[in-house]
């Protein structure tokens, strides 16, 4: 019943328009690292100096403590446990910029599918391993980052324009072009 909805629908696009669409894919633009980095922006001093800073804390508070109390190790073990506390929130700190970055990867697999969708249309050309990625697609559930990038890079290198042509022809005969009518 999906299908046969599909196949009446007048803003089926051509498999032209689809392989325009797929090429037309950057990849790049779904890399969560790189978008964490950005959405850091000014606070990414604090992760650049976390080390030296905890470096010299850690010496500073175990001399000043050996001093004080005359307890080295209970000093040294005081200091270390504030820079795990200290360390603990600076890392839950870091964990929402990788949250907000892969909700916003998200959004753009949501915004690459589109109403249409992409990649759920190509599953004849992904392995079987990628199952579940379109069917998840096909969802709604754009969690699957990593298998969405090396789908879209796959069907980029490895899919044949003119076996796609003719698949996505026989499926939606009404997009056939006129030079296949006149063959037959």
């Amino acid at each position: 019943m999906d299908q046969a909805e599909n196949d009446t629908s007048p803003s089926t696009p051509t498999a032209a328009e689809m392989l325009t669409r797929l090429r037309a894919v950057d990849t790049g633009i779904f890399d969560i690292k790189s978008l964490a980095d950005q959405l850091k922006g000014k606070h990414a001093w604090i992760f650049v100096l976390t080390m030296p800073v905890s470096a010299i804390f850690l010496v500073t508070v175990t001399l000043l403590g050996t001093f004080l109390t005359g307890y080295f190790v209970a000093s040294f073990l005081v200091a270390a446990l504030l820079l795990f506390i200290v360390g603990k929130m600076l890392d839950q700190f870091e964990k929402r910029f990788f949250y907000q970055a892969r909700i916003t990867v998200m959004q753009r697999i949501q915004e690459t599918e589109g109403d249409y969708g992409l990649i759920p249309h190509f599953k004849d050309f992904l392995p079987a391993k990628y199952r579940h990625l379109w069917q998840s697609l096909r969802k709604g559930r754009y969690q699957y980052i990593d298998q969405y990038i090396a789908a879209i890079t796959l069907l980029q290198h490895k899919l044949e324009d003119d076996k796609f042509t003719r698949i996505w022809e026989i499926r939606h005969p009404e997009l056939a072009s006129d030079e296949d009518e006149d063959e037959v």
